[in-house]
């Protein structure tokens, strides 16, 4: 009887000769890649192995380049010149116009009995979609203006979870309206902030941190933040079951926070900024707004073809005459990603660090870097797989006695410290998340979720607080 093949991912032989044969520059790097060797020296390498090629093709190549270059210079010199004056320009009134906004750190109190599903969440971030301050060349470029961005945070500290919203002081008003209007039970509270408070110490602690990005199904599609993860309403939360019918993901997520021992500590952070065009004020003419149509039509398109079986077994007759129709899973990917699309988007980074003495680190870590696999969909949407940061440190040779390590945990605390993620000193390309998917990540835990470490306060309130803006 013969050998039953065994299917699973490709040898690394074998990867090494596909790549040998396509000659795909994007196959080329993840090659690489895999082996831990970055995409920067394998660039270097061959920009220096092409220079060395070039020079005994070329006799003096450096006095004919710097030849070249200062004859030139009259032409690629005021334009290189105006092209950094201007990213100069950008990057100092932008600075200073975030510099001089004071953020406020609230913490939200959660009551024993929330019964909302996450809709209300949804509802309250809708309302944060403000394309305010950036609607004019004058604001952007002369003042420096910026979107305003918003902080979704949970944090367990020493299993202690608790939820935090970051904003900007002259938006705290709106966001506590805005909140209190879907859950007048919750109270939201100025707060220390806990992550200026920590103080990282490399001689008794390790820090793991990794961003999360948004990976579609096909690993040829890279970057396409149009599919969508599980969101309430797959999961059928948006109906208000009984408390003791509700699956919430979520649950998972906050177990997993509160199973820390009291020296360790979890930090999830979500930052958040509307995602629209310039000029354009409305969310169906952003950008992703764009992808998703294509991604859209490239489904519909699928639908309307055979396979080459069903296309064998057709008269030519048949052929002409048949209407195909969508499959199970083409229907739910348009039926998810259309109504997607009525929804407002926001750019989104999402990151999380854990926090342990050396002695208890372990794999914990793990916990965290795949924490929203309950809310995935990877055979035919989407997933949030961990990348940047710590991640991308899985062999020896790519960190000498923990230099690297240490220097990206001091970088990642200082980037979860400032909030920072859209603009200078910490830019990361961003996630597109509509407010149903940003919902069914952050909101106020029903009261089905008894997870032992979630605080929440012993009475509910009647009514919000009467110092609200009228």
């Amino acid at each position: 009887m013969a050998d039953t093949p065994v299917h699973g991912p490709p040898s690394d032989v074998k990867k090494f000769f596909n790549a040998i044969k396509s000659f795909d520059w994007d196959e080329w790097n993840d090659y690489f890649y895999f082996w831990g060797i970055s995409r920067f020296l394998y660039h270097t390498i061959i920009f220096f192995g092409l220079l060395g090629i070039l020079s005994l093709q070329v006799p003096n190549l450096f006095l004919f380049a710097t030849g070249w270059l200062i004859g030139t210079a009259p032409i690629w010199l005021p334009i290189a010149m105006l092209i950094g004056f201007y990213e100069i320009w950008f990057w100092y009134v932008r600075s200073n116009f975030i510099f001089h906004k004071k953020p406020v750190l609230l913490e939200m109190r959660i009551p024993r009995e929330i019964t909302k599903s996450p809709r209300a969440m949804e509802t309250a971030l809708t309302n944060l979609w403000v394309p305010q301050g950036v609607t004019t060349l004058y604001q952007r470029m002369f003042k420096g203006m910026v979107l305003p961005w918003y902080s979704l945070e949970m944090a367990s500290l020493g299993g202690e979870i608790h939820f935090y919203i970051w904003v900007w002081q002259d938006w705290r008003k709106i966001v506590e309206a805005t909140l209190y209007a879907e859950y007048p039970e919750i109270e939201l509270h100025e707060a220390e902030d806990y992550a200026q408070k920590f103080v990282y110490n490399p001689e008794t602690q390790t820090c793991y941190g990794c961003g999360w990005r948004l990976e579609p199904y096909n690993p040829k599609v890279r970057y396409i933040d149009a599919y969508v993860m599980k969101t309430y309403i797959d999961l059928e939360l948006d109906k208000d079951p009984k408390e003791e019918f509700k699956i919430d993901p979520l649950a998972e997520v906050l177990e997993v926070m509160g199973s820390m021992n009291k020296d360790q500590q979890m930090w999830i952070q979500f930052l958040i900024t509307p995602e629209f065009k310039w000029g354009k004020l409305s969310p169906k003419e952003s950008d992703w707004s764009a992808r998703v149509k294509w991604e859209v039509e490239k489904i519909r398109a699928t639908s309307l073809t055979f396979s080459k079986e069903a296309e064998a077994l057709l008269t030519e007759r048949q052929r002409m005459l048949a209407r195909p129709r969508p499959t199970w899973v083409q229907e739910h990917q348009l039926e998810t990603m259309q109504r997607n699309l009525g929804k407002h988007p926001f750019a989104v980074v999402p990151r999380g660090i854990f926090i342990s003495p050396h002695k208890d680190f372990g794999v914990r870590f793990w916990d965290m870097r795949w924490i929203w696999r309950p809310f995935a969909n990877p055979q035919y949407m989407t997933q949030m797989r961990n990348r940047w940061y710590h991640t991308v440190m899985d062999y020896p040779w790519q960190d000498f006695h923990d230099m690297r390590w240490e220097m990206l945990t001091k970088r990642f605390i200082d980037a979860y410290r400032r909030r920072s993620g859209f603009y200078s000193p910490w830019d990361f390309p961003p996630n597109v998340m509509t407010t149903e998917l940003l919902a069914t990540f952050y909101h106020p835990p029903s009261s089905s979720i008894k997870v032992p470490g979630l605080v929440r306060i012993e009475s509910k309130k009647s009514a919000p607080p009467p110092n609200l803006p009228q």
